[in-house]
């Protein structure tokens, strides 16, 4: 029965913790304390024995409700004891005959509470009438995953102590039970409840110290009773309909934390250019190694090409690719488009050429702006304009007015389509309005308080989203810019003494190159960089840690996919004791949703798939309908019309108020069974002093999915992969610790700079020399072996 019923059973319940569980479980608890009303107590024990139930299994179901909510799963078990003496030829026999019961019930999200009951009421009876068998010989017979760090097959004991207390009287003394101050904990939770004396239940929560806070506990005990409240007001209700929040913490999380409305003047991208060439038209604006324009020049420039584009057919929602390496012509090529009221596409010449072709197939671009350098490696069949070479001479530099465009351009006419990959392998195009772009540059002027003294580096491939930062951001408030040169981004050592040069203040970096750059012990951040900006991927902890001993640069954590232009949430890394580092809260007129699948929010520190709001979301993808009606949705919390971009990005929020970025929702790592979050992996092999960048990824073969870890050393220092497994193994599970640990010399990067997954080299297997038995025993073993396997 037992073998059966427990099949399949999920090695552990995934409650939101708040720490990582340890490698051995210290077995230190806390309790907390809570109660259920006696006018609670009494409708569970009506309505139970309306249903043929008992009071246990209303609150077995209810508790299981709580669990499957704050898990995110349905397979909920858990343990119960049951006093073992059934017979009644054991009534007078004095002993111990208590035995656990693993419970295990699926909490189908579209039950009813009363068809839930039900369930758990045909569980739990066939769970006791077969409870003789003892818990330790059930667990050596079904051999679940082993581990120190949690209990097997159930983490969450639930007890009815349906006795009164002892209290013995002698002549002279009584004997009673005492309290203790320390509090062990066999198990993540332990809920035990009691009758009080007004009728009610005296319930009490012991927690395991080494994941959880007291003041978490508290929460879980308070939603298990708001719970146990709901269902029995309303037992018809569906699971996928009970809320485990109330309306201050639902106020919370969809209000308070969204408090992010600011006024932006409505206004196109390029706007604040136009101011600061009327302001400041002989200060340098862009620089290019030996070429440097003013913004009079440069804006003289995009002004003769604009014209030539107005000339050539575009307009409002024309759209212009723009496929050259980075030089100034690349950057007038862009402004002009933008000036003729048109929307640009990046192409990237380094591209393959099949993506190249796509993305124009898609766009279907008025012409291509080119230069003669790159003309070569563009797909034929399209018309290339040549920004170097094509005659402009002719056209005005001055201003270009409202009336010689095609059309009116208005805030929700498209800035922009970025192409980026699609789940198929063929990019879609993300269209961002004026309206949104100039929302995320307004609050990133303010924020990072932007002026004409800064200097920005120009590096990130304008095929991604970062880039636009760095385009326009510095341009509008009489910055310079400082333009790498193509691949210049791939080049730690050229990009320092750049900015070194040119006196630079402000730089986007992916997290992998950041590392790259502090990886050298000797490197040093010139001291004119005074901001650091990182998005793209996950941040280690110990990354802001070592930029500090380098820089006194502030280090801000982006975080935003090109849905919502660029940047949705950031988090300033300011020597706060982290154990992820956050990706911050929503910036201005942005909304940040944590939900579940049915659009509903989940409780702080429970993890849900993030859909962002607010005036940043793109206008949908390009010339896909379908698409943009599966990822755009209709925002139920926001105005008639208003919309949420579904993120496919797995996050919670923390007791701060802040985001924490937890992995997608569409690649949930699993091994062994067991559910992986590879960054926990990551942040104990970058903690070695030996170790300055890690990557962990899952590798399958004939002999199942293994956990590869692939590390650089830092500099000077060398790293033995045996001795890295066991140092890991102090600290995480041995579940977790990698199979397999390479060695690099650096990590393959994307062109945007991230670490390239795909072309991590296949793990190298250690395989030993047969040794043949030797002892009678080792013998004996063998032979069974043989004689098993044939």
């Amino acid at each position: 029965y037992w073998a059966g019923v427990l099949a399949g059973l999920p090695d552990v319940l995934a409650l939101p913790t708040d720490r990582p569980r340890p490698a051995v479980r210290s077995g230190v608890g806390g309790c907390v304390e809570f109660a259920v009303s006696s006018v609670t107590v009494g409708r569970v024990r009506s309505w139970a024995r309306e249903r043929g139930a008992t009071a246990f299994m209303v609150v077995h179901a209810a508790l299981a409700v709580v669990l499957s909510k704050l898990s995110g799963g349905t397979d909920i078990a858990v343990g119960s004891a049951v006093a073992g003496r059934g017979e009644a030829a054991l009534d007078d026999l004095v002993g111990m005959f208590v035995n656990t019961l693993v419970l295990r019930v699926e909490c189908d999200p579209g039950l009813s509470f009363t068809e839930l009951v039900d369930r758990v009421r045909e569980r739990d009876l066939e769970a006791f009438a077969h409870a003789d068998v003892p818990f330790e010989a059930l667990v050596e017979k079904l051999n679940p995953v082993r581990s120190q760090s949690f209990s097997p097959l159930f983490q969450v004991m639930l007890a009815f102590q349906n006795y009164t207390r002892s209290q013995v009287e002698l002549p002279g003394l009584t004997i009673a039970p005492v309290q203790v101050d320390r509090v062990a904990a066999q198990f993540d939770l332990s809920m035990s409840l009691g009758e009080a004396a007004d009728g009610g239940y005296e319930g009490s929560l012991v927690y395991a110290a080494d994941i959880f806070d007291p003041g978490t506990a508290a929460r879980i005990a308070e939603r298990f009773v708001r719970v146990l409240e709901a269902v029995v007001d309303d037992p018809s209700v569906l699971v996928r309909d009970v809320s485990v929040l109330d309306a201050s913490e639902r106020a919370l999380v969809l209000d308070t934390w969204n408090e992010s409305g600011h006024r932006v003047p409505e206004g196109l991208l390029l706007d604040g250019f136009a101011d600061q060439v009327a302001r400041t038209p002989d200060a340098p604006a862009v620089v290019f190694e030996d070429q440097s324009l003013t913004y009079a020049q440069f804006d003289a420039r995009v002004n003769r090409v604009a014209r030539l584009l107005i000339d050539a057919g575009v307009g409002p929602e024309s759209l212009v690719a723009v496929g050259m390496r980075r030089s100034v012509e690349m950057m007038v090529g862009i402004y002009a488009v933008l000036r003729a009221g048109g929307g640009y596409v990046p192409i990237d010449p380094d591209q393959p050429r099949e993506r190249n072709d796509h993305v124009l197939e898609a766009a279907a671009p008025v012409c291509v702006l080119t230069t003669a350098a790159d003309r070569g490696v563009l797909p034929v069949g399209v018309e290339l304009v040549e920004v170097d070479g094509v005659g402009v001479s002719g056209y005005s530099s001055e201003p270009v007015a409202g009336s010689e465009l095609r059309g009116r351009v208005r805030p929700d006419n498209v800035a922009y389509v970025l192409f980026t990959s699609g789940s198929t392998g063929r990019p879609k195009g993300v269209a961002v309005s004026h309206r949104a772009i100039v929302n995320q540059l307004s609050w990133m002027i303010s924020e990072y308080a932007f002026t004409d003294s800064d200097a920005v580096v120009q590096k990130t491939p304008i095929t991604f989203d970062a880039s636009v930062l760095e385009l326009f951001g510095p341009l509008a408030v009489g910055a310079r810019l400082v333009i790498a040169r193509p691949d210049g981004h791939r080049d730690p050592e050229y990009l320092l003494s750049l900015i070194a040069a040119e006196g630079v203040t402000a730089a986007v970096f992916v997290p992998s190159m950041l590392g790259t750059v502090l990886a050298d012990p000797e490197v040093r951040i010139p001291d004119s960089v005074r901001l650091v900006y990182v998005g793209g991927e996950d941040l280690p902890v110990e990354l802001f840690g070592r930029l500090a001993a380098k820089s006194e640069a502030r280090l801000e954590n982006m975080y935003g996919p090109t849905e919502v232009a660029v940047t949705a949430t950031s988090y300033r890394c300011d020597g706060r004791d982290v154990r992820t580092v956050p990706i911050g809260t929503p910036l201005w007129n942005t909304n940040g949703y944590v939900l579940d699948a049915r659009l509903q929010p989940v409780p702080v520190g429970v993890a849900g798939e993030l859909y962002l709001g607010g005036v940043q979301i793109a206008r949908g993808y390009q010339g896909r309908a379908d698409l943009t009606a599966e990822r755009f949705v209709a925002d139920p919390f926001g105005a008639a019309g208003a919309r949420l971009y579904r993120t496919g990005d797995l996050v919670r929020w923390n007791t701060s108020g802040q985001l924490e970025f937890l992995g997608r929702t569409d690649f949930q790592v699993e091994v062994r069974g067991l559910r992986i979050e590879l960054g926990e992996i990551e942040a104990a092999l970058v903690a070695l002093e030996e170790i300055a960048q890690a990557v962990v990824v899952v590798h399958e073969n004939d002999l199942g999915r293994h956990l590869v870890g692939y590390v650089v050393a830092a500099g000077g220092r060398s790293v033995d992969p045996d001795t890295t497994r066991e140092a890991v193994g102090r600290a995480l599970p041995a579940y977790m610790v990698p199979d397999a640990v390479m060695v690099l010399d650096a990590f393959p990067v994307t062109a945007s700079e991230k670490v390239d997954r795909k072309a991590l080299p296949p793990p190298r297997w250690n395989t030993r020399e047969f040794r043949a038995p030797t002892t009678p025993v080792q013998q004996v073993v063998a032979a069974v072996f043989a004689d098993v396997l044939g």
